[in-house]
């Protein structure tokens, strides 16, 4: 019996690489190392301007979307929880609806 344990123990002393899959994704394949990129959204920061320079329009409109189509050059949007200043009068709003031509 314990000519076979032994047999049995060289069997579980095979060797493994363990760097030959740090390269691989989990379907085998070698991970592409693409292009560097910058985190989306990482150039959308305005830090270097004041907050009231950046609403220092007339009319501004700050809400979220629920759906936004273009055909052509027509928009269409719905937007909701707003709020607008429109020609020096502010306005709040739940929902709103709009198409443009831009």
């Amino acid at each position: 019996d314990k000519e076979n344990e032994d047999d049995d123990d060289d069997d579980d002393d095979v060797e493994e690489d363990d760097d030959s899959d740090s390269d691989l994704d989990p379907d085998g394949n070698a991970y592409d190392e693409g292009v560097g990129m910058d985190p989306p959204g990482s150039g959308d920061d305005n830090s270097e301007e004041e907050a009231s320079d950046l609403f220092d329009t007339e009319n501004v409109v700050v809400c979220q979307y629920d759906k936004i189509s273009r055909a052509r050059n027509k928009w269409k949007f719905l937007l909701k929880d707003g709020v607008m200043k429109l020609n020096g009068r502010d306005y709040v709003f739940q929902k709103a609806h709009g198409e443009v031509d831009w």
